[in-house]
């Protein structure tokens, strides 16, 4: 649920969509347009690893006169973006419409693009975003493994707080709306001290690091460094809640901040309410 460099790079990161290496086989790129364009440049590049490449919908990489034509005479121009785990690159296939990835991914991920587009229309990313990481955690267990290490210097795994609900915060140290929100979960966590419940804050940032954030800002959840690749895999947007029951199963997650910051307290506390049950 990453991140870039370039101009256009940025550009075609608002139109995206992910898929994986399996999902991926040769296609026809159906676009007589940019074929024409393609052709002006028969080089190939050399192979790259560790990088950032861009290829046709018949999986041809494209250098970079090959690419620039693509996206000067493409009409509505978007990019699937994939990780390449052999080469270590992030891949981007340029296409026209999701009806040219036919043959390229599976059919079950060209339904999915399509309904995250329609998705993305009437709500945006943070809309597309709040499903993909429902769909990957909604009702599914904590993942298993000790690589919690706490502040105290003490190292746990989600295992550790079976038999009581857990809400876990995600957050990091320079996401001002996770510190916003600091006040409203302290108050939560006084609101359920006398009552089974856990509350765990997870960051990025090295355990010295939030230790000495905590000396200047006052955070009452149990706290825990994990690591960056980790948390992007739990959610990419911060701050991210997950209430998770006495089982270890994730029941209802709440991805970024209200408008008003104020109503996490009162959104918290009907999911914990709900779960409790």
């Amino acid at each position: 649920m990453r991140i870039l460099q370039t101009t256009l790079i940025l550009f075609l990161i608002a139109c995206q969509s992910e898929v994986s290496d399996k999902d991926v086989k040769p296609a026809q790129f159906k676009s007589n347009t940019s074929q024409e364009s393609v052709k002006e440049d028969t080089q190939q590049p050399q192979k790259i690893t560790n990088g950032i490449v861009f290829k046709d919908a018949q999986g041809n990489m494209l250098t970079d006169a090959q690419k620039d034509s693509l996206v000067q005479y493409m009409d509505n121009i978007q990019a699937l973006r994939r990780y390449d785990q052999e080469n270590n690159n992030t891949e981007y296939i340029l296409f026209q419409d999701y009806e040219d990835l036919r043959g390229f991914v599976s059919d079950n991920a060209i339904e999915n693009l399509i309904e995250e587009n329609k998705l993305r229309r009437s709500g945006g990313q943070g809309a597309v975003l709040d499903k993909r990481i429902n769909d990957q955690w909604k009702d599914k267990p904590l993942p298993s493994g000790n690589f919690l290490q706490m502040i105290d210097g003490s190292v746990k795994s989600f295992s550790d707080y079976k038999g009581k609900l857990l809400v876990i915060n995600f957050w990091y140290i320079n996401c001002g709306p996770c510190i916003a929100e600091m006040p409203y979960l302290n108050d939560l966590v006084n609101q359920y001290q006398n009552e089974n419940v856990n509350f765990l804050a997870l960051s990025f940032d090295s355990s010295q690091d939030i230790k000495s954030f905590l000396e200047k800002t006052e955070f009452k959840y149990e706290h825990g460094s994990i690591s960056r690749s980790l948390m992007y895999d739990f959610t990419p947007v911060a701050p991210g809640h997950f209430i998770i029951d006495s089982e270890g199963i994730i029941r209802d997650i709440i991805i970024g901040a209200p408008r008003k910051t104020e109503l996490i307290f009162g959104k918290l506390v009907d999911l914990i309410e709900k779960n409790k049950k």
